[in-house]
């Protein structure tokens, strides 16, 4: 609240408003009026913002997608939950309406539970470490994959809001918000597959590292001949190295 002060008068609140503190009222077919595509929209821009600024402190870029796509599917999860609410309304009998509804609040806990426990084992897949104790190589390439899937996780995103957007015109806003669930949820599933299909890759397409004393090993560790030193990774390669 900001204080506005008049000659001769007492100072008097002035309200600030931001983008969705004043709501946009869409028309309903049934001759009513709906506030809620607005709503979800400041919710998908609201929690975008919040979660790209978590993003952005992520120094790798691995787990900066993992992030995005974190944001994406829960994004998806609020406008899929509305939509469902929304056809409550416009299908069910009034004395079912209630239980309908809480249908739809139940998939959307369960999937934005989904979204949230996904995302560490998103984080694990960009450990190159886990695959080749830590070879820069598959660093660099699952850093690529992460990237990939962030640009696709924010694309989703974008379509998403344009599609929400364009609701608050629309003649029949429970069918648009349908319509805009549906892609959106093939792709938050898309691109972490996607995600996935890359990061194997990386992990399989390197060679195993030759351990020190045998012929193979896909990590260091094998003994040394000369006392004192120890079996250590150097490039892509097994070394015995002076500690």
């Amino acid at each position: 609240m900001a204080v506005g002060v008049s000659s001769g008068r007492e100072p008097r609140e002035v309200p600030r408003y931001s983008p969705c503190s004043s709501l946009g009222r869409v028309g309903d077919p049934k001759g009513g009026v709906m506030k809620l595509p607005w709503k979800v929209l400041c919710g998908v821009i609201g929690l975008g913002a919040m979660l790209a600024a978590t993003a952005r402190e992520t120094s790798q870029p691995c787990g900066a997608g993992c992030g995005a796509q974190t944001a994406a599917c829960l994004k998806t999860a609020r406008v899929t939950r509305s939509s469902c609410r929304m056809d409550c309304r416009a299908n069910s009998a009034p004395a079912d309406i209630g239980s309908c509804s809480r249908g739809c609040t139940d998939t959307f806990r369960s999937d934005r539970t989904t979204c949230r426990s996904n995302q560490p084992s998103c984080v694990q897949a960009c450990d190159a470490s886990s695959t080749s104790a830590g070879d820069p190589s598959t660093a660099a390439c699952l850093g690529a994959c992460g990237e990939d899937l962030g640009a696709c996780a924010r694309n989703a995103t974008a379509n998403l809001r344009t599609c929400v957007t364009g609701c608050r015109t629309a003649s029949d806003v429970r069918s648009c918000l349908e319509g805009c669930a549906a892609p959106a949820q093939a792709d938050t599933a898309a691109c972490p597959a996607d995600f996935q299909s890359c990061a194997g890759t990386c992990a399989t397409t390197m060679p195993p590292r030759p351990a020190c004393g045998a012929p193979t090993g896909a990590a260091c560790g094998g003994t040394c001949s000369t006392p004192g030193q120890v079996c250590r990774g150097v490039g892509r390669t097994c070394t015995c190295t002076t500690p």
